[in-house]
Parts: structure tokens; sequence; C-alpha cells
């Protein structure tokens, strides 16, 4: 004779799976589920002896903690039964679904609806069964065809795709996004130092001895902090220069810019310039970055010698012990490009601003005009190379080598006529003149950022008891030295 312990025992024990859908239409309430659940259980004799949740998680993904943690107890013996509130609950996935199901049977248990009951030990109950978890794979790719198409649309007229936070601004579903009155001013403010010439770490350190914090989106630390990473990737979406990005790609956008499209210009001109130097950015001396020695290394500045004086050291020197020497002291070669600039100054004065100003000339580079003509060329090219490949004229092996190759070249002259309209915007004759006068105040870094938009890397010959210096405008020859005698 049994008694009422083991007859409760003996009820198969059932947890409860529940699941609210992203989708707004569909978000059914946890509680109105788990009310459902238990009603059905209790119905069916089941003993509840869980209840697990995945709240405002896709049914796409099978990356749930919940579920996880049910197909766990099934497969370890710990319950008999998942009751869901629908089969779309635990899946909308067809391959998860069957994948579920085969897991969960193969150890013994069942899988159950308390709002759709089927019979799946019968052939008729899972063709239901299917039909049922099918329909819910077309919900759900219905459901990603309206989103898809949502964003699209905002995206054709001007819009990101979502309200999500941007910094520098507010938002509203009927105005959409404005300059906020606080942080939008401070966005301004870091593209502005930015082109001045201070480093992303001088920024991080502005920004985080204020009150205002990061928006979330581009990727916050821990700590709420402003950091590098999270000032580059805010700066370089261009939000606050009217655009947005979609796939990787800047689109033009509705919403009210705050700083103007040359300031976002000069910005990525000035971004690209420092991505090829970027420890050049914390280094404390003058030229790092900005210096060559005669074999054609690069010098790199520090402490050298027994009396630890500042010097730039040549690296192949160093390195591969390509020549002897390779020194030259910091105060030297410093003051051979202070002298440069004194003397371009007096050129200024002199020649009333006739002085040639650093566009790219033939010697330096192409011209605006040339790098627009290279980039119509280029596109063209893409062109008509696609319609070559969609007459299958070509193979996908060559179509894919040469587009590849063809937006490469693309944006490095998209890259070289951005830095040519920067650099034409502003001349040295108000560079140099700016340089001088602040000379003794401005902080390393933001010397180095204005040299770099003036000279080409400084030329060194090193050698006792003095190095020899060189060092030319953008506007003339690269610098180099003579045959030796």
């Amino acid at each position: 004779m049994t008694t009422p312990q083991q007859n409760k025992r003996q009820k198969p024990r059932a947890v409860l799976y529940l699941r609210q859908s992203t989708f707004r239409e569909e978000s059914i309430s946890l509680e109105l589920q788990e009310t459902a659940g238990r009603d059905y259980a209790a119905k069916s004799g089941y003993e509840v002896v869980g209840v697990e949740s995945d709240p405002g998680i896709s049914g796409r993904t099978w990356n749930r903690p919940a579920v996880q943690r049910v197909m766990s107890m099934v497969a370890d013996g710990t319950v008999d039964v998942i009751v869901l509130w629908k089969w779309s609950r635990l899946s909308r996935s067809r391959l998860d679904w069957a994948v579920a199901a085969d897991k969960v049977e193969t150890a013994g248990g069942r899988i159950e609806s308390a709002t759709e009951p089927l019979d799946v030990s019968t052939s008729t109950g899972r063709l239901a069964r299917g039909m049922l978890t099918e329909f819910a794979a077309f919900e759900s790719e219905r459901i990603g065809d309206v989103w898809k198409e949502a964003h699209e649309r905002r995206v054709r007229s001007g819009r990101p795709a979502n309200g999500k936070p941007r910094f520098g601004y507010q938002y509203t579903k009927e105005d959409g996004f404005i300059p906020d009155p606080v942080t939008g001013p401070v966005l301004a403010e870091m593209y502005a130092r930015y082109n001045a010439g201070q480093s992303v770490y001088s920024l991080v350190a502005w920004a985080n001895e204020g009150p205002t914090r990061p928006a979330t989106g581009y990727g916050v630390s821990a700590d709420g902090l402003w950091s590098a990473r999270t000032i580059r990737r805010m700066l370089d979406t261009g939000f606050g220069a009217g655009y947005f990005t979609r796939h990787g790609e800047r689109v033009k956008g509705v919403h009210e810019p705050v700083i103007s499209e040359e300031m976002f210009q000069e910005y990525l001109a000035r971004r690209e310039t420092r991505r090829t130097r970027r420890r050049g950015e914390k280094s404390p001396y003058l030229l790092s970055g900005l210096i060559r020695c005669e074999c054609g290394s690069t010098m790199h500045a520090g402490l050298f010698g027994s009396a630890r004086k500042p010097k730039y050291r040549c690296k192949a020197a160093a390195e591969k012990r390509s020549h002897s020497g390779g020194y030259v002291t910091a105060p030297v070669v410093e003051v051979a490009v202070l002298g440069w600039l004194q003397e371009v100054q007096a050129e200024i004065t002199t020649a009333a601003g006739t002085v040639k100003r650093p566009t790219r000339t033939a010697s330096a580079g192409p011209s605006e005009a040339v790098l627009a003509r290279r980039m119509i060329k280029l596109e063209n090219r893409l062109d008509n190379l696609t319609t070559r490949y969609m007459d299958d004229e070509v193979s996908r092996e060559v179509y894919e080598r040469l587009k590849a190759s063809t937006d490469a070249e693309f944006k490095e002259a998209e890259t070289a006529l951005r830095a040519v309209r920067v650099t034409v915007s502003r001349p040295a004759e108000q560079l140099v003149p700016d340089l001088l006068r602040d000379w003794d105040v401005l902080p390393v870094e933001v010397r180095r950022d204005m040299l770099s938009r003036l000279i080409h890397p400084v030329l060194v010959r090193p050698g006792r008891p003095v190095a020899e210096v060189l060092v030319a405008g953008l506007w003339e020859e690269p610098p180099a030295f003579g045959e030796r005698g």
C-alpha cells in the first residue's frame, strides 16, 4: 500500500519555461504565461518544481540562459516535462526546435504547451506540432522582414535605424534627434580640440574632469568614464556632423549637426594622419613620428647615453647595426625646426602673403583636381567591372580580387583628397604665425600636430660634433642630402 507522500513523489515533475517576446505585438507578460502554465500543470497532475524565464530575448537565438538550464534539467532527470505557454516560446528556429525535441525525447522527457495542447505520442499530434513550430518560424521571418523594412524606411528618410542614445543629442519620437544644450557643446568642443592638435588621451582627461559621461552604444567602460576607445568611436561616427552609420557606411541624416562639414572633414584628415603614428600621440618628444635618418629608417626618441639626455636614435642603427652612431640630441634638431619656422615667418612678412602655400603640387603629391578625377575614374572602373561580372564575362574570383584592389585605390585617393582640402583650408600663412606666437605655451602634442601639417619628416645625418638637419615644407620637395664629398 502506498502512502500519500509516495503518491506525491510519483507525480510527473514539471518546469515552466517562460519567454517574453522582443516583438511588441506578441509580448505577453511573464506573469500571464506562468499563470497559464500552473493551471495546465494542476489539471494535468504535474508537480511544478521550477520556473525559468528569459525576458525580452528573441526566440531566434538558442543562446538563452534559462532555456539552457531547462534542457539540462531534463537531461539530468531533474524534471519530466517542460511546460510552455505556446510552442513558439521555446524557439522560432526550425533547427533549434528539432534538436531540442530530439534531446528531450531521448532523455525520456516531454515538451507540452499550456494553450496549444497536443498528443505528441501520435503521428497526428507530432504533425500538428510540426505545423505550429513551422508557423512560429514563419512568423519570426515575417517579423524580421517588418523590422528590416521599417529600418530601411528610416534610413531612406535620413534617420538612424534606431533611437539609441547618441552623446550630444536628445531623442523623442516626435522630433527625433535634436542637439542637447548641455552635451552638444561638449561634443563640438571635442572635435575642435582634436583638430587643434590635442591627442585623444588629452581629450579623455579633459572629458573625465567634467560632469558629462558617454552615452551607451560607444563601447562604454565598466566604470562609466570616458576612454580613448569610446571617444574615437564616437567622433568617428560623424553623428555630430549630421551623419549616421548604416552597415559600416556613413549616411547623411536629417538631424541638426553641432559642427560644420569642414570641421568634420578636417577631423577625418587629422585622424588618418595620426592613425599612421598612433604611438607618437602620447610621446613627450616634439618630433616623434616626424623624423627620419639619412639611411631611410625612422628615429625614436628617448633618454640615451650615460647622461640620459633626450635624443633621437636611428632604429636601423640601433637594431641592425646598419651604420655607426645614429644619434642626434633633441635640442639640436628641434632648434633647427624652430629656425625654419622663423625663416618662413620672415618670408611671409616680407612678401606680404605671397609665400607659396602648402598645396599638393606635382612635387609634393597630386592636386585636388587630379585626385577628384582619379576617384571618378575608379568609380567608373568599378561600375564596368560589376557589369561584366553580371554578364558572366569575368569569374567571381577575378571580380572579387579586382573589386578589392579598386576599393583600396579609391579609399587611398579619398584620404589624399581630404588631406589636400584640409591643408589648403589652413595655409602656411595662418599656421606658421599661430604656431610661433604660442610656441612656448602650446602642449607638445599640439605643436607636433601643427608641424605635421607644414613639414615633411625632418631628415637627419647623424655625426660629430654636430649632426646635420634638413627641414622642408610640404609645398617643397622632400628634404634630401647631397652626395658625401
